[in-house]
């Protein structure tokens, strides 16, 4: 199983990262394997999630960043540049999902953003922060996105989680919340995107994190 050792709110951003990986791999084994539709819905759902992840990032995260640490803006403008780019890469592949090349396409364009992240938000956002106030930031975090957006995220991230890691993808959802998405937002979820079973994803440029999650038997 894996064992974290991160602030809440960090190992949630590695979760969605995680599931970012997964969720573009999906998409391109559905459309090898001839399930053209299957691929359209689960292009359509990666746009709408990295939509709601890039939108915390530059009106929470990046900001946080930049007032703790005025030298973070050099980095959080590019990646805010990223953001505009990425969002239009993959709003149009969720148009128009029938090219292998343009899906591999997507999925490099997506994994260097998540790579460049990982090297320069990660070790900021691990040092700027005490302990209480990471607590603090998480739930800032959660309060900034709408609860329909959140139902989303949530049942999304948990049928992306990581084989073994289901727990603390599990963990992650607040205790409030766990009924609301047993009853209504995970079969919502699931008629409208079906279940991504066993997903596997590498961890390509994850330093930050691979140094504080490990596996374990």
């Amino acid at each position: 199983m894996f064992q974290a050792d991160l602030p809440r709110a960090v190992l949630g951003f590695v979760g969605v990262h995680l599931g970012l990986r997964a969720e573009a791999a999906h998409i391109g084994r559905l459309l090898a394997d001839g399930d053209r539709p299957g691929a359209t819905r689960r292009a359509e759902l990666l746009a709408t999630v990295l939509h709601h992840h890039h939108r915390a990032e530059d009106t929470v995260l990046f900001p946080a960043l930049a007032d703790r640490l005025p030298g973070a803006a050099t980095s959080t403008v590019e990646l805010e540049r990223q953001h505009v780019e990425l969002d239009a890469v993959l709003g149009r592949l969720a148009k128009d999902v029938n090219d292998a090349d343009e899906v591999a396409m997507a999925r490099d364009v997506l994994d260097r953003h998540l790579v460049a992240e990982e090297a320069h938000v990660l070790p900021m956002w691990l040092t700027a922060f005490t302990a209480d106030e990471h607590e603090r930031f998480a739930a800032r975090l959660r309060r900034s996105t709408p609860l329909r957006d959140a139902g989303l995220m949530i049942a999304w991230l948990l049928d992306t989680a990581p084989n073994g890691a289901e727990d603390v993808a599990w963990s992650q959802v607040p205790p409030a919340l766990r009924l609301m998405h047993r009853v209504w937002w995970r079969p919502r979820y699931e008629r409208a995107f079906g279940r991504m079973d066993g997903a596997v994803v590498s961890w390509p440029g994850l330093a930050a994190p691979a140094m504080a999650m490990r596996m374990a038997s």
